[in-house]
Formats: C-alpha cells, sequence, structure tokens
C-alpha cells in the first residue's frame, strides 16, 4: 500500500527519530545533500545516486547536514506480504534497469499519474527482495493485515484479531509483538493512520476519512491523526507533512 510519495528538497530542520517501529519503509531515491541514518548501533551516510528502504520493524533515527540541500524521489510503503527488518542499500547509478525505473517514478509523480506511482511502488518489491533484509511476513501478519483492511471502518479488537488463530489474546499479544515489534493496538492505529492517508491523497474529506477508517467523530480522528503524522488532516491534505 502506498503512503506517501513526492520530489522534494526536504526542508533544513527535516529530522526523522522513530522511537518505535512505523510498519511501513520510506523509500529515498537520494539525488543530493548529506543524510545520516542510525539504528541499532549501526551508523552510515545516505549517498546521492543510491537507492534506501529504511525499516518497518524497528526504531531508527535520521537527519540532514542544513547546509547541504536533501533533494529526494521518496515513497512511504507498506509492502503487506513483506517487512523491512534493517537499511537496505542500492546503487541507482549509472545505465541500470533501477535507475531507469526509480527515474520513471519520479516521473510518474511530476505527472500526478497516482494510479502508476501506487503500483509501481508495489513493484518496488521485485528489487528488494534481493536483501536479507526484505523479509516475508508470516501467516499470521499477513492474515492480520487483511482482515482489518477489510474491516477498516469498523470496531476491530484485538480478541477479535486471535480468534482468527484461536489463540488466547495474551498469547497472541506475544507472538505479534515478537514479530513486529509493537503491539496489536499499535499495528491496528497505524494501519487505520496510514489508510487515512491514502484517503487524503485522493482527495476524500475529513469527515469522509473519519468515517472510512472507523472513527465515530472527527475530532477524535483528527487528534489520533495529529498524533501519527505531527499535523491535523488539513494540514496534511495541504501539502505539511515530512517525506
Amino acid at each position: 500500500m502506498l503512503i506517501e510519495y513526492g520530489n522534494t528538497t526536504v526542508l533544513p530542520t527535516w529530522e526523522l527519530d522513530e522511537t518505535v517501529p512505523t510498519g511501513y519503509s520510506r523509500i529515498y531515491h537520494v539525488l543530493a545533500g548529506e543524510v545520516h541514518y542510525e539504528a541499532a548501533g549501526r551508523s552510515c551516510p545516505l549517498k546521492p545516486g543510491f537507492l534506501y528502504a529504511l525499516p518497518s520493524t524497528m526504531p531508527y533515527h535520521v537527519w540532514r547536514n542544513r547546509e547541504k540541500d536533501f533533494v529526494c524521489t521518496y515513497l512511504h510503503v507498506d509492502f503487506s506480504q513483506y517487512r523491512v527488518s534493517g537499511l537496505i542499500e542500492m546503487d541507482a547509478s549509472g545505465d541500470t534497469c533501477l535507475n531507469a525505473f526509480v527515474r520513471a517514478v519520479s516521473l510518474a509523480i511530476r505527472e500526478e499519474r497516482i494510479g502508476l506511482v501506487e503500483q509501481m511502488a508495489e513493484d518496488f518489491s521485485f528489487f528488494l527482495r534481493s536483501s536479507d533484509a526484505f523479509v516475508a511476513s508470516s501467516r499470521m501478519l499477513t492474515q492480520v493485515q487483511a482482515y482489518i483492511l477489510a474491516h477498516i471502518s469498523e470496531p476491530v479488537t484485538v480478541e477479535d484479531l486471535s480468534r482468527l488463530f484461536s489463540y488466547h489474546p495474551n498469547y497472541f499479544i506475544r507472538l505479534f509483538r515478537r514479530e513486529t515489534g509493537h503491539t496489536p493496538y499499535q499495528y491496528i492505529v497505524q494501519q487505520r493512520m496510514q489508510y487515512a492517508a491514502t484517503q487524503l491523497n485522493r482527495g476524500l474529506n475529513n469527515e469522509e476519512v473519519c468515517y472510512a477508517c472507523g472513527y465515530t467523530d472527527s475530532s477524535t480522528f483528527t487528534r489520533a491523526f495529529h498524533q501519527y503524522y505531527g499535523v491535523t488532516p488539513q494540514k496534511y491534505r495541504k501539502g505539511f507533512r515530512k517525506p
């Protein structure tokens, strides 16, 4: 599922400090700038000319040198049946298929061909599968995500999800946290917020998105959205969002 995308020069104050797993992967084709990445004791630069997929299952910290513009094409993607367990780096320079692909993605974004961008975001999985950090999700996680998305406008509880596998809720919570790094409740919220972002990108208004992703009033939805993305749905729709 494509959540967010763009061709941009990132603000000088841009910084990502994800203290819990995001549940989706940020993908950057770095065109210019000096960017630093830290996670699980690893520290490295994100180099121009390279494509990076950031982890979906672990915390990380990323920031830019304020003196050098960070220019990139970016996508936020939940690969549904796959997880990104660590930083993936791929050389996207030169006369290569990957270079042609990321340039085509950039052009599709520029031309606002959103359906094409959504399809190409999913197709990134073909390039990422060569990395050991691109891990197939378990049958449990795949079924949980499918159930949540199928019932995204309805109340979904941990008890509902645990019943899918005939597990006691406490046992299900332990299994789920072991695989994803967060609780089922946190995952439900993530899926709702990511779905909300896709609907805002498609032009739905705040009230429509509120009910579409299972909230009963717009003020509760707005608070949840602001807590997750750092901006209100109205500002998000106007482009106030973090690459």
